[in-house]
């Protein structure tokens, strides 16, 4: 991993970078703009969510990849907050109190209760675009089952109001978490989106990957000012729980362990090995109890079969499953998706560490089945941290000279 207080924030190779992710986020905006416009694909629905998802990811890169200061400007400041606090609005008042995931977590939380798996039970309440009522498996990792079953089991209720109000908490203390990690950058960036970031999903689970990406950035960051084993391993262990959440961590834990990778040691190729290992039993340990294969087949093979995922979902085309279905290759879908997604990642190794985590995800959102503008809250705080951390590094460049 390339040492923070020697990244050159605003080098000629950072802005040539800026600039080609830019234009090739402006290239998949037009394109959702023709999809919304045109609606071209056979039982495709939503085309609203792609072009809401890549507005999303290019104005987010435009503050990842800006002079952090001008996120200080007054007239600034105040248009974010109005934004934020009109998102809350929008959010509070069109929560839809029979929303499907609450019949999905109902049907969960019973085959729990009478003992059922719900990976395998093909119990779990979906719908399909028809709005039709179908029967499945849970798709999701169990990090997105435990807190909800704790929280049920706890207050013996579970309705939208109850999902919104523990997904704002979620979030809220993502954010905290951040506020408290860059406390000494005298920068109110996180309290200025705080009602963007809070109310950016209160509908659907996208909280424990935001809150789990904020745990691992603090510890990097903490790590990063001084190096240490036991927080080595527990970063390791927070990614370990992480990647059991919603698949938008696979990229940042294969960013950072093959950031840090130098296969000229063998010691540090042990190292880094070894704390793989350990999220990776981590991670394990907590799908066991539902059968290794059951939670695969069920989550990741599932998600990657367009033919299957739409039996029992609705398709929303994204960009890239867009492009294979417009050209009639569906099946060649999963393959193109795994293949653009492990040559970037490979490709920014050698990047600054946030820098090609941020690449990696909006990747990985592009690529993804059908478009996740849940997702903008947890893209946005990496984003902000990215600027903190930034601010921290450059006062102790001036310090050190």
């Amino acid at each position: 991993m390339n040492s923070p207080e020697k990244e050159s924030f605003f080098n000629p190779r950072q802005s040539n970078l800026n600039q080609t992710v830019f234009f090739i986020l402006l290239a998949c905006l037009i394109f959702a703009l023709v999809l919304f416009l045109t609606r071209p694909i056979a039982h495709g629905y939503r085309y609203d969510l792609v072009l809401k998802l890549t507005i999303e990811l290019l104005l987010v890169w435009l503050i990842f990849s800006s002079d952090p200061g001008w996120l200080s400007k007054r007239g600034i400041i105040i248009v974010i907050l109005i934004a934020g606090l009109a998102l809350a609005f929008y959010q509070l008042s069109t929560i839809n109190p029979e929303a499907e995931v609450i019949e999905s977590y109902n049907t969960v939380f019973k085959d729990l209760e009478e003992g059922r798996n719900p990976y395998t039970s093909g119990r779990i309440y979906h719908r399909d675009e028809s709005g039709q009522v179908v029967y499945q498996n849970f798709n999701y990792f169990p990090l997105e089952l435990y807190p909800y079953w704790f929280f049920y089991r706890v207050f013996k209720v579970w309705n939208m109001q109850a999902l919104s109000l523990l997904l704002i908490s979620l979030q809220f203390l993502a954010v905290l978490i951040m506020v408290l990690t860059f406390r000494k950058i005298k920068k109110p960036y996180f309290l200025v989106f705080l009602p963007l970031i809070v109310f950016s999903e209160i509908k659907t689970t996208a909280a424990m990957t935001m809150l789990m990406l904020a745990i691992f950035v603090a510890l990097l960051f903490a790590q990063e000012r001084t190096p240490s084993t036991p927080k080595r391993l527990l970063l390791a262990v927070v990614i370990g729980l992480g990647l059991l959440t919603k698949f938008l961590f696979i990229p940042i834990a294969a960013v950072y362990y093959l950031q840090r990778l130098d296969f000229r040691s063998w010691k540090n190729f042990f190292q880094v090995f070894s704390e793989g290992l350990v999220s990776i039993a981590v991670a394990l340990s907590l799908m066991v109890p539902f059968g290794l294969s059951n939670v695969i087949k069920s989550t990741i093979l599932f998600n990657l079969n367009l033919g299957e995922r739409n039996l029992y979902t609705t398709f929303y085309p994204n960009i890239l499953s867009g492009v294979f279905y417009l050209i009639k290759l569906p099946e060649l879908y999963p393959v193109a998706a795994v293949v653009i997604m492990i040559a970037v990642v490979l490709a920014v190794v050698g990047l600054p560490i946030f820098t090609g985590i941020m690449i990696s995800i909006i990747t990985f959102l592009l690529v993804s089945p059908t478009p996740e503008p849940q997702y903008f809250g947890t893209v946005l705080l990496l984003a902000l941290a990215a600027k903190m951390r930034e601010l921290y590094w450059q006062k102790e460049i001036v310090l050190l000279a």
